[in-house]
């Protein structure tokens, strides 16, 4: 399970700011729906992340897909540009000569581990870097046991060195891999191609289940959605099912003679009796929406079967709020999220801030959701990213939000901050 992501120095993000999924102890609402726990870790299922147009909620996601990329890929960076550039926050007089840093908690069975690293650029070009410190940390109860730490050093000589440490008892399969290890590389992906079975475990996890994804841009959903589609048939099922469920009026899908998607409706006389069906193309009769919802399908059933995280930018783009819900709804509940999947998605629908559902005694609502699962991004004085819960607000409160406010309408009064503040568009005609 993600517990933490935290960037510092890139694009919007100028001081250090993290996405806690851990729960908050004093948030005791749909524990057991909505929470999950792994490696004695207790993190929500689903994060909702609301902000202003460029407030910083996409770079979020953009910071988890470098970090992400570089952990998989960084030996093999030269050959990947997309990669190479660094972007630090450009509207500070110093943060350009400061590194990058991303760091990622995270359980992966029993064993939960801290692993971050830091990029520096340097000056007078963005494509060329090293990495400054790194570190590997296994947490065990309240005890943090280093696996490796990676520090850049000046000598007397005034030369500059990287220096790695690892440690023998927890990492024994590291030894000898930092001659191996460029600055312009990351230990954890050497010691990974190396076979160091730590580094090797988690390089599997962040590359199979820790997937960044973007709803508006969704070629690639749409591929490996194809792809299971025609190579499971169970996956192929419960991809109809979904759609089905939806009330998308689709009937069935199948796969036309030239291997393309075939939507099945039916068809009607005039009295609304069913009298026949009909094929059609899929990607030509389909809207917009079944169609994004076709490309979301395999993600996210692959995401529940497994007990993955997906993050997705841009997550209800074209989606109908109820359909949202329905959706969020699949991973906050133990009995189809079984295996403590997670789903964190930026939205600028305040719907899901509203939702709520009748209490099991049937006297009163209560929010479907946690206040620690809301988060909110907006930009300071100094268009610096901020990201906060909605639990972390106090604003002067002593208790700071409680469980039964009106989330909706505060944030849409903009309360909690995260809300576009327009001044007038035109001046009144003059």
């Amino acid at each position: 399970m993600l517990l933490r992501f935290s960037v510092e120095n890139f694009r919007s993000f100028k001081d250090r700011q993290s996405l806690h999924l851990t729960t908050v102890k004093t948030c005791k609402e749909w524990l057991d729906e909505n929470t999950g726990m792994e490696a004695g870790a207790r993190a929500v299922r689903t994060a909702v992340i609301y902000g202003a147009n460029a407030s910083g909620k996409t770079n979020l996601f953009l910071a988890m897909q470098r970090m992400r990329a570089f952990m998989l890929a960084s030996v093999a960076l030269d050959k990947q540009t997309q990669f190479l550039f660094g972007e630090p926050f450009v509207l500070g007089v110093d943060s350009v000569k400061e590194p990058e840093t991303f760091e990622i908690e995270f359980t992966t069975g029993v064993r939960r581990f801290i692993y971050g690293f830091s990029l520096q650029v340097k000056a007078g070009t963005a494509a060329e870097y090293e990495v400054s410190k790194e570190w590997l940390f296994e947490k065990k109860k309240i005890v943090l046991n280093h696996l490796f730490l990676r520090e850049r050093k000046t000598g007397k000589d005034g030369t500059t060195r990287n220096i790695i440490s690892i440690n023998p008892k927890t990492m024994p399969g590291g030894a000898g891999l930092e001659t191996r290890t460029r600055p312009d590389v990351l230990f954890f992906t050497v010691a990974a191609q190396f076979a160091e079975p730590t580094c090797q475990m988690i390089s599997d996890y962040i590359r199979e289940s820790f997937n960044v994804v973007s709803g508006v841009e969704h070629n690639m959903l749409n591929s490996f959605s194809r792809m299971r589609f025609q190579t499971d048939a169970d996956m192929a099922a419960h991809m109809k099912k979904l759609i089905g469920d939806a009330d998308t009026g689709v009937k069935d899908i199948v796969l036309g003679d030239n291997g393309m998607l075939v939507s099945r409706h039916s068809v009607y006389d005039a009295s609304g009796s069913v009298v026949g069906r009909i094929d059609l193309p899929f990607s030509a009769f389909e809207s917009q929406g079944t169609q994004k919802l076709f490309d979301l399908s395999g993600a996210l059933i692959e995401t529940l079967r497994n007990g993955r995280v997906l993050v997705v930018d841009e997550f209800d783009a074209k989606l109908h709020p109820v359909l949202v819900r329905r959706l969020v709804e699949l991973f906050n509940s133990s009995e189809t999220n079984p295996r403590n999947a997670q789903l964190v998605f930026n939205t600028q629908s305040p719907d899901l801030l509203g939702f709520k559902v009748q209490a099991r005694d049937g006297k009163r609502k209560t929010t479907r959701l946690r206040r620690d699962q809301f988060y909110f991004v907006e930009k300071d004085n100094r268009e610096a990213s901020k990201v906060f819960s909605l639990i972390e607000y106090k604003d002067g409160r002593k208790t700071g939000v409680r469980n039964d406010s009106s989330f909706e309408k505060d944030y849409l009064a903009g309360l909690y901050g995260g809300v576009p503040f327009v001044s007038e568009l035109f001046d009144g005609g003059r």
